[in-house]
C-alpha cells in the first residue's frame, strides 16, 4: 500500500505541476479549440486571467501532493480543480478528452482513502464550532 500511495503522489503530483505551469506559462503546443461551446468559454476564461489562477492553484496542489507531508492539503486544492476538469469534459465537450481527468479523479480518490484519517472529522453528523 505504501507503494502505491508514494507512486500515486508522484503521478498526480507531477500531472499537476506539469499542467499547471504550462497554464501559467504555456511550453506544450495546444491545438485551436474547436468552434462553438469551448471557444465562447475560453473567450471569457483566458482574458479574465481565471485559467491563470486555476493553473496556480493546480500547480501549488501538485507541489503539496508531491511533497507528501503536506498531501492532504494538496488533495484539498486539487478536488475541486478535477470536479471542474471532468464538469468540463463532460458538459461542454460532450465526454471528449475526459480521460485523463477520470485517471486523475481515481488517483486523487485513491490518496483521499489512503490519508482518510486526516478527512474523518470533515465528515461527521454531529459538528459543532469551538472544537
Amino acid at each position: 500500500m505504501k507503494i502505491a500511495v508514494i507512486v500515486s503522489r508522484v503521478l498526480l503530483g507531477l500531472g499537476f505541476i506539469i499542467f499547471g505551469l504550462n497554464i501559467v506559462h504555456p511550453f506544450l503546443p495546444m491545438p485551436p479549440p474547436p468552434e462553438g461551446l469551448v471557444t465562447q468559454f475560453m473567450g471569457v476564461m483566458i482574458p479574465t486571467h481565471w485559467m491563470t489562477f486555476v493553473g496556480l492553484v493546480q500547480l501549488v496542489g501538485g507541489i503539496l501532493v508531491l511533497i507528501g507531508g503536506t498531501a492532504p492539503l494538496g488533495l484539498v486544492l486539487l478536488g475541486p480543480v478535477l470536479v471542474n476538469i471532468l464538469s468540463f469534459h463532460i458538459f461542454i465537450e460532450g465526454g471528449q478528452g475526459i480521460a485523463p481527468g477520470i485517471v486523475f479523479s481515481i488517483l486523487e480518490i485513491f490518496l483521499l482513502y489512503a490519508y482518510r484519517s486526516y478527512f474523518r472529522a470533515i465528515f461527521t453528523a454531529s459538528a459543532s464550532p469551538g472544537k
